[in-house]
C-alpha cells in the first residue's frame, strides 16, 4: 500500500476509535478535581434582566414599574483549599434601573468593588463573600451579597452531578439538599432533571455537555426578610480532565418576595418578577 494512503487510512481510523471513546461508554462526571491549592482561575461572567417586573405594595395602595438589572464581571480567583478563594476583581460593570414607560437608554457604570480584592468561603452549606483590608460600605456589601448569592446558583450543577455516571444521551432526574422545615439561607430544590447531551474530544480534553432543568426556593436569602422562588434551564460544558465548567449558560425566572419599608420609611411589601439569563467562562490563568 502507498505509504501517503496508509498514513490516511491509519487517521481515518484514529479519529473513528477518539469519537468511540468519546460518546461510547459511561462517563464519570464527578472524579476529584485536579485543580491544586494555588491555582489562578480566570472567570468571566454576566447576569442580565430584561424587563423585569415589580410592584411595591403598602397598605392602601400598590406601585407597578419595570426594572432592568446587568452586572458583567472579570474576575482572578486563586483557590486556597476547599471552599475558600481570593478573588481580584479586574472589571465590574453594573446597571440598576426601575422605570415606568418605554425602556431608557443603557447607563451602564464601574461597579464599586472594582479593583478590590476579596475573600470567598463557603460555611455551613452557604457562601460569604468579605472585602479585605477595610469594612465594606452599605452599597459594596449588596454587591458582595450579589456576588455570594451568584455563586450559589452556579453551584446548583455540581450538587446535581455529584456521584453522577453515565452515558451519552441518558436523562435522569435528581434531588438535592431536601431538608425539613425552613433552613434559612440554603437552596431547597425539587423536579430537577438532567441528561449528559454530548462527550467530545478537543484540543483541551474530553468535554461534557450536560443540560440540567428545575426550580428551587430559599427563605431569608442572605437573611434577608424574604422569599425567592427560582427556575433554571442550564447548559454547562465541563471538561472531564480537571472537572473545571469552561462554559455555562443559565435562563429562568426569579421570583423574590420580601417586606422591606417604602422611601417614607413605611412597611410594604415587594414583589419581583425577573426573567434573567447568566453566562460564565471559567480557564486557567497561566503564571
Amino acid at each position: 500500500m502507498h505509504a501517503p494512503l496508509r498514513l490516511l487510512l491509519f487517521l481515518l481510523i484514529s479519529v473513528h476509535l477518539n469519537a468511540a471513546d468519546a460518546s461510547g461508554g459511561p462517563v464519570d462526571l464527578d472524579a476529584p478535581s485536579s485543580l491544586r491549592t494555588g491555582t489562578l482561575l480566570r472567570e468571566k461572567r454576566e447576569v442580565r434582566v430584561q424587563e423585569g417586573k415589580g410592584r411595591m405594595q403598602k397598605s392602601s395602595s400598590a406601585n407597578d414599574f419595570f426594572c432592568r438589572f446587568v452586572q458583567r464581571v472579570n474576575l482572578v480567583r486563586r483557590l486556597l483549599g476547599t471552599d475558600t478563594e481570593e478573588v481580584q476583581v479586574r472589571e465590574m460593570v453594573c446597571e440598576l434601573i426601575n422605570y415606568n414607560g418605554p425602556a431608557p437608554q443603557p447607563a451602564e457604570q464601574a461597579g464599586p468593588l472594582m479593583g478590590k480584592t476579596l475573600r470567598l468561603r463557603k460555611s455551613d452549606g452557604k457562601w460569604k463573600c468579605a472585602l479585605v483590608g477595610g469594612k465594606p460600605t452599605a452599597e459594596q456589601q449588596k454587591f458582595l451579597n450579589d456576588l455570594a448569592f451568584t455563586r450559589l446558583l452556579l453551584e446548583i450543577p455540581e450538587a446535581c452531578l455529584h456521584n453522577q455516571t453515565h452515558k451519552t444521551g441518558e436523562t435522569w432526574k435528581v434531588s438535592i439538599n431536601e431538608s425539613s422545615g425552613k433552613d434559612y439561607g440554603a437552596v431547597v430544590a425539587k423536579d430537577i432533571e438532567c441528561t449528559l447531551a454530548a462527550v467530545d474530544e478537543r484540543p483541551d480534553g474530553k468535554l461534557a455537555t450536560v443540560h440540567l432543568v428545575g426550580n428551587f426556593t430559599m427563605e431569608r436569602p442572605m437573611n434577608y426578610l424574604s422569599r425567592i422562588e427560582v427556575a433554571f434551564d442550564i447548559t454547562l460544558v465541563r471538561r472531564l480532565s480537571d472537572m473545571l465548567d469552561v462554559n455555562t449558560k443559565i435562563t429562568g425566572s426569579l421570583k423574590n418576595i420580601a417586606q422591606v419599608n417604602d422611601a417614607e420609611g413605611k412597611a410594604a411589601q415587594l414583589t419581583l418578577e425577573l426573567p434573567y439569563t447568566l453566562v460564565r467562562t471559567q480557564a486557567i490563568e497561566r503564571k
